[in-house]
């Protein structure tokens, strides 16, 4: 049971949620849970993440292909689908244990019971490769059309992105269309494979299809296979024969193949909970979503915010992938790991260059990072809900903390795989010029004779251009201790590569600069009470309660942030003091920690899913595993319940949650079980009172090693492999 989701009946008000909720596929294609009959509208998506695309003065985004998964079904030239017609009986299914979608609806037209299931995978071990099984029954004969094939109608946020589209029919259903900014060719090539023998003719209405007439016979199933492949750039040649032997293969093989792949990624990743079902089945979705998004397939590949489930943030890369994702990945599969570092270093051009472009030296990361560290995002990312004009945001020129973010990501991965060669590889060229960006954009206070980061925006995106952003001044001052420590460990080996690369990037005066104001960085002060004040003058702001200040909401969608409703005020959109104290807790005490939670968690709306799981640490970390667990739920279950902002300031934001998938899974094995690493491994368990035992396991320094804690005892076993 914990290996399946099923929702039963059919909701019109769900189906955007569904799309989320049953979503397949792999980081290079992502097929929404939409069934077989629903088109654009639905929000049927076949996204392509990495080809970027952008039409006029829309915001670039991923491409979404021609839906070659299209099927329907006429009687008396009358559409039976869900859009149309009341079922008797309707399931949608998600296996998570391999990755395959299904559904099962019954029909009653004019006395007969007609039965259609299906059930589609996007093979793991292609590259974009799609395989369907159509099945249709009926109690008495009838005559019925099956209508199979590649729909032209794309759901895009800005586009329309294909251009110039042909269709073909030989020898496989076909159609090829060019994107607008850079050309790309996208093809898609669909293999339709019936079992018995049905009368057949071609349609190009809005597409192209086969239509299939047959009169059935009582509970005789009929039965159609279909394999699809999309093509970015890629030959005529090489995608028919690709289609071809696996149309040999056929899809039972096929099946086969991707069930075994599957179950080999799960071995190491999955998380068991005895005596708490509805948190293993709620934790395994999370872990099936970041499997999904395993960028080990390729080099330089790493995971968009909104996954693989959509045109949402522009299909960008974002902090939420380092701080929230990789802990995943460094766990399990640290190849993955890697490639998410990589796709940094490839990025540190596009990073100086956008520091350049605002008059900075060093290296200043994109917000929304697409392909090559370009910065996707634009000075306008919200949509006044009451003027529709558009709103002025500063997340692209005040969120310096991203720079900081990869560098703190950078070193938890070397210090789990003892992998140093990243360094060389561009890593430690990273951290020379985000330090020298720092340096740039910081200022030394003369008369306080500290060195200030003004003008930023931490983690709470409601309050917008703060000073000294306790989060972000912590992010600078590990920057510098880091470049500082690698200087110094080179040296110590007698290693030249350090002081090779200054010379190479002429940081001779930036290091010395760094030298003098590692110690000067204006960390914020601890407060007499304990508190820690999120930036300068964060205390002043009114302190409201979060529903009287949600109460003074005139539209669902209003934007809070900037200067909207919360931005006079204490009311944060997520964790942003917490974030930090997390981050660094090695630098404060539990009773710090304890003060801080009880006074910001109040004033959060966690109006991101990255918030919960950042409270939801560090309540393990003071010792209340019961105040943790309702906040664990919430983003291990997000995408079940599909309860979170599908909408900011009007702009579409929906799709899946990534990060707070990952905050999920550090809320159990760092929360709850208490892992952690310093030169061998330790627990120090805090579990929920719902759960008798967790166990898991992990890769730490090129070992295997399972763990098993229970209410009573705790144990880690290194096992062989």
């Amino acid at each position: 049971m914990s290996w399946t989701i099923k929702e039963l009946g059919f909701q019109q008000e769900k189906i955007i949620h569904h799309g989320n909720q049953f979503l397949i596929g792999h980081l290079l294609l992502g097929v929404r849970g939409t069934l077989d009959e629903f088109r654009k509208d639905q929000l049927v998506a076949i996204n392509l993440p990495f080809v970027y695309d952008q039409v006029g003065e829309g915001w670039r985004e991923p491409v979404n292909a021609f839906n070659p998964l299209y099927t329907t079904l006429f009687v008396n030239h009358k559409e039976i689908s869900l859009l149309t017609q009341d079922p008797t009986y309707h399931e949608q299914c998600l296996d998570m244990k391999h990755a395959v979608m299904s559904r099962k609806t019954i029909f009653s037209i004019d006395g007969v019971q007609l039965e259609w299931q299906s059930s589609r995978f996007v093979s793991i071990n292609h590259e974009r490769l799609m395989v369907t099984r159509t099945m249709i029954k009926t109690d008495q004969p009838m005559t019925l059309t099956i209508k199979t094939g590649i729909d032209q109608a794309i759901w895009d946020i800005h586009g329309p992105h294909l251009e110039h589209i042909q269709k073909g029919e030989m020898p496989y259903l076909s159609m090829l269309g060019t994107t607008h900014e850079k050309g790309y060719h996208i093809h898609v090539l669909k293999h339709v494979i019936p079992h018995q023998k049905m009368n057949t003719y071609l349609s190009f209405d809005e597409g192209v299809y086969q239509l299939f007439e047959i009169t059935t016979q009582q509970n005789q199933t009929y039965i159609i296979d279909t394999i699809s492949i999309i093509g970015v750039d890629q030959t005529i040649d090489e995608l028919t024969s690709t289609l071809h032997e696996s149309s040999e293969m056929g899809f039972d093989q096929l099946l086969k193949d991707h069930e075994s792949a599957w179950e080999k990624k799960w071995e190491y990743a999955d998380i068991k909970i005895k005596g708490d079902d509805n948190a293993e089945r709620a934790l395994r979705y999370s872990i099936y979503h970041l499997l999904l998004l395993s960028p080990n397939r390729k080099p330089k590949l790493s995971i968009p915010a909104r996954g693989i489930s959509g045109q949402t943030y522009k299909g960008a890369i974002f902090w939420d992938t380092e701080i929230f994702m990789l802990p995943f990945y460094l766990n399990t599969d640290p190849l993955s790991a890697r490639h998410i570092i990589e796709y940094r270093i490839e990025g540190l051009q596009g990073a100086k260059e956008k520091a350049a472009y605002y008059g900075y030296q060093g290296a200043f990361y994109a917000w929304e990072s697409q392909e090559n560290g370009y910065d996707a995002c634009t000075d306008y990312n919200v949509t006044d809900v009451f003027t529709h004009r558009k709103v002025r945001t500063y997340f692209k020129d005040k969120q310096i903390h991203i720079s900081g973010d990869i560098v703190y990501a950078i070193n938890r991965y070397i210090h789990h795989t003892q992998d140093y060669t990243i360094l060389s590889d561009g890593a430690l060229e990273i951290f020379l010029e985000v330090g020298r960006f720092y340096l740039d954009y910081g200022q030394h206070a003369l008369l306080k004779d500290r060195f200030e980061l003004k003008d930023v925006m931490g983690p709470d995106e409601y309050h917008e251009r703060v000073h000294n952003n306790a989060f972000t001044n912590q992010l600078v001052h590990m920057v510098f201790e880091t470049i500082l420590h690698y200087e110094s460990d080179y040296h110590r080996k007698n290693d030249p590569f350090f002081d090779d690369l200054v010379n190479r990037l002429h940081f001779h005066e930036s290091l010395e600069l760094i030298r003098h104001m590692v110690h000067k960085i204006y960390i914020q002060p601890i407060h007499p009470n304990g508190l820690i004040e999120q930036f300068d003058g964060y205390f002043m702001h009114r302190d409201i309660a979060k529903k009287e200040l949600l109460d003074q909401k005139l539209h669902p969608h209003e934007y809070l942030g900037g200067a909207g409703l919360a931005g006079d005020t204490q009311i944060i959109k997520q964790a942003d003091v917490i974030t930090m104290l997390y981050l660094f807790k090695d630098r404060y005490d539990q009773h710090i920690i304890r003060k801080n939670w009880a006074y910001y968690e109040p004033r959060t709306e966690h109006g991101s899913s990255l918030s919960a799981s950042m409270y939801a640490l560090t309540s393990c970390m003071i010792g209340n595993p019961s105040y943790a667990y309702p906040l664990f739920m919430k983003s291990a279950s997000i995408d079940l319940t599909g309860e979170s902002k599908h909408y900011a300031g009007g702009v579409y934001i929906g799709g899946t949650h990534p990060a707070a998938s990952g905050g999920a899974y550090m809320t159990a094995v760092y929360g709850f079980a208490g892992l952690n690493f310093t030169d061998h491994i330790t627990l120090n368990p805090k579990l929920p009172p719902s759960f008798e035992s967790l166990s898991f396991q992990i890769k730490y320094r090129k070992k295997q090693y399972k763990i098993d804690i229970s209410q009573q005892d705790a144990t880690i076993q290194e096992v062989l492999t």
